[in-house]
């Protein structure tokens, strides 16, 4: 089957494509840009497999016989810095720096986050009303998470507008090559935070990145390359998937005939439930990280060598009827929901907590706030994000009412 994985015809309606991929093979080959051409697994009993046996698939090319951490060859030193992060870590130096990074993360935690989640996302849609603002993507969709993860991290003003500028457009971006060139200027956002972290090593203060900075697990604290990976992960993996999740899922909500309706009268609890469903139905990260091969290994029907490369198409194992009744389907009290959206094993998302509770709250503000919600000019006139791997809307005009 050949597939784009970036267009608009099927980013608008994956689900079915999905499906037949599932039904039709446990691997599939495309050609992504920079990456070049990758194999994915498809379907979910697999993709919890490479996920969950560190023993046989790993994040980290170098233990599966590359000579770089990403498998690729040349690397800027910005770029390499990066490569000790929490993400592109096998243990033990994963489990370290999860546990170092964890207690901020965990259930908890997160839920005392609830009332200020709620005051940013009213802050943002007084400002939309204000400015005739109609695009929820710009004026909703990606700042609530950023206003989220900044007043979790703790920068200074002067570094949060810095960074805000640069990370953002970073994200923001449709273009791989963009990106790409972005990733590669990381040096100058490398030494903004290396002079934070020097503040913040004389002057403690509240928010996690003090915190990082002088957080110990087994006498250990974080070396300097390591805080600034991990930094650098948090911000993105903290903001991103959640913009994607909220504006796919308010456009699947919009266009679900009774959908909204719904969502309007469950309480906290089932709103919960139904980001997860969303989380699945939408799959905002639509593949996993590489894994490489560690050793020569059969697996699902296929004969792998040590350093190979094997991706997991979340989004295809989350349309996967071997695990869930009518997968294409929006059930949003969907119980039990297994769906791998946030990853699985090890490695799984270290935000899920936060991702959960700032759909949920998001959607409470939003969808209580407008019971005339809607899609300006209708359900086609959006613009999806053109970046292969991801599924979330460039722009979602509304009329808020």
């Amino acid at each position: 089957m050949t597939l784009s994985l970036s267009s608009q015809a099927y980013l608008a309606a994956p689900h079915e494509t999905l499906a037949a991929l599932v039904a039709g093979n446990a691997w599939f080959r495309t050609k992504m840009p920079i990456l070049g051409q990758i194999d994915l697994v498809t379907c979910h009993a697999a993709i919890h497999a490479i996920l969950k046996d560190k023993d046989r698939f790993v994040v980290d090319a170098r233990h599966a016989g590359h000579k770089s951490p990403f498998g690729m060859p040349l690397l800027p030193k910005s770029l390499k810095i990066m490569a000790d992060n929490v993400l592109s870590m096998d243990d033990p130096d994963h489990a370290r720096l999860r546990r170092l990074a964890d207690a901020p993360f965990r259930r908890a935690a997160i839920l005392t986050q609830r009332r200020k989640i709620v005051a940013y996302a009213h802050e943002l849609l007084d400002l939309m009303e204000t400015d005739g603002n109609g695009d929820l993507v710009s004026g909703f969709c990606r700042p609530l998470p950023l206003k989220v993860i900044y007043g979790l991290l703790g920068f200074r003003p002067e570094t949060e507008a810095k960074l805000s500028r640069t990370l953002s457009n970073l994200t923001a971006t449709d273009s791989p090559l963009t990106m790409l060139w972005g990733l590669f200027r990381l040096g100058h956002i490398q030494d903004m935070l290396r002079e934070e972290f020097r503040v913040l090593h004389a002057e403690p203060r509240e928010g996690l990145v003090s915190e990082l900075v002088h957080a110990e697990a087994d006498g250990q604290k974080m070396s300097e390359n390591e805080l600034l990976a991990m930094v650098f992960v948090l911000f993105v993996a903290g903001h991103e998937t959640t913009t994607h999740l909220l504006s796919s899922g308010i456009w699947t909500l919009l266009t679900q005939p009774g959908a909204a309706d719904a969502v309007r009268a469950m309480d906290e609890e089932a709103r919960l439930i139904a980001v997860d469903e969303l989380m699945r139905y939408c799959t905002p990260v639509q593949m996993t990280k590489p894994r490489f091969v560690k050793e020569d290994i059969e697996f699902e029907g296929r004969a792998l060598k040590r350093g190979d490369r094997v991706f997991g198409f979340l989004a295809a194992g989350n349309m996967d009827p071997a695990e869930f009744d009518d997968p294409l389907t929006l059930t949003l009290a969907r119980r039990p929901n297994r769906h791998v959206g946030f990853g699985s094993g090890p490695h799984v998302c270290l935000g899920i907590h936060l991702a959960r509770l700032e759909g949920e709250a998001a959607l409470d503000v939003l969808f209580g706030r407008y019971p005339g919600l809607a899609i300006e000019g209708g359900a086609d006139n959006v613009k999806w994000i053109s970046r292969a791997g991801l599924r979330g809307l460039k722009r979602l005009p509304m009329v808020l009412r």
